[in-house]
Parts: structure tokens; sequence; C-alpha cells
């Protein structure tokens, strides 16, 4: 019997404008561009990054026109992908960096097990920077299931508390 995939490995995206998100993701994501293909006016008509530029790609960038509506609230599709950091205070830096260049954070959550940080891309698109602690430091068997939380202490404990005080209609 054949085995099943390794892991997850990439993401194609979909955006109005392929050189403005490949900067985009370069800048404030600190993505490597390692590769793009031109179309006949020379502009990147599809763009490869990735956090390790010893690997082909983790994210696509394929152009979906300027005027393709972006995604709509409770469709069917992608909520997020997520972008995981080496340790804590990589995450802490990639907190200040999303605030230093005004990307706009809609939430941060503590998992217990981790730490993520949710935002969007120019277009809409969903995505979490988080980090996450070993398997052998979780204290639990289930990931989600239970478990204590305020293991991750940083630059968002403000933003965690007045999540917490909001009504829960709010939180959704």
């Amino acid at each position: 019997m054949p085995s099943g995939p390794v892991s997850l490995d990439h993401v194609n995206i979909y955006v109005r404008n392929v050189d403005r998100s490949r900067r985009w993701y370069a800048d404030v994501l600190g993505l490597h561009i390692t590769d793009s293909i031109d179309g006949p006016d020379g502009k990147p008509r599809i763009a490869f990054l990735s956090g390790n530029p010893d690997h082909g790609h983790d994210i696509a960038l394929a152009p979906a026109g300027e005027n393709a509506p972006g995604p709509q609230k409770a469709q069917v599709g992608l909520n997020h992908f997520a972008l995981k950091m080496a340790n804590l205070e990589d995450l802490k830096e990639m907190y200040h960096r999303l605030k230093e260049k005004g990307v706009a954070i809609h939430r941060v959550s503590d998992h217990g097990i981790a730490m993520g940080i949710y935002f969007q891309d120019p277009d809409g698109n969903g995505l979490e920077t988080y980090y996450e602690l070993p398997r052998a430091e979780w204290g639990r068997d289930r990931p989600f299931s239970g478990g204590a939380t305020g293991r991750f202490p940083g630059p968002w404990d403000e933003m965690l508390q007045a999540q917490a005080a909001a009504p829960a209609s709010a939180r959704r």
C-alpha cells in the first residue's frame, strides 16, 4: 500500500497584481523571491517565494486581475494559511514588523500549544504567523482540546486581554 504525503508543501494564491504582492510578501513577511515567470509585457505573471531560499517555493502568486473580487466572509474556500516561526522571539519580531509596516492585525490567539497572529495580505487573503511548542512541551495528547494557555507572553498581551473582554459576538 502506498504511503501518504509527508507534509503539506506550498500554497498557490490568486492576487490582483503579482508584482505588488511579490514585493509585499518579501518586504513585510521576509520571504525570499526564488523565481518568477514573466509575461510578454515583462511583468511577473507568476512569482515564487519561500521562507527557505533552498526550497523551490512555499507560495506561488498568480494573477486574478485588478478587478477580481476579494475573498468573501463565510464563503467556501481557504480561511487562511499559516507561516511557522522558528521560535517565540521570531514571532515577537514578526508582530512588531507587521505593526511597523501598517498591517492590520485582526486577532491573536493563544492555542495553548501555539500562539498565532492573524492578518490579511493586500488582496484580503487570510494569513497567520505562529510559533508552536515542541510536542514534548505540549503537556497533553490532543493539541487543541483543553489545557493551559498563557505560556506565550509578548507584545500581544494587551490585544489578547481586549479580545477576552469583548462580547462573544465580537470575537467571531
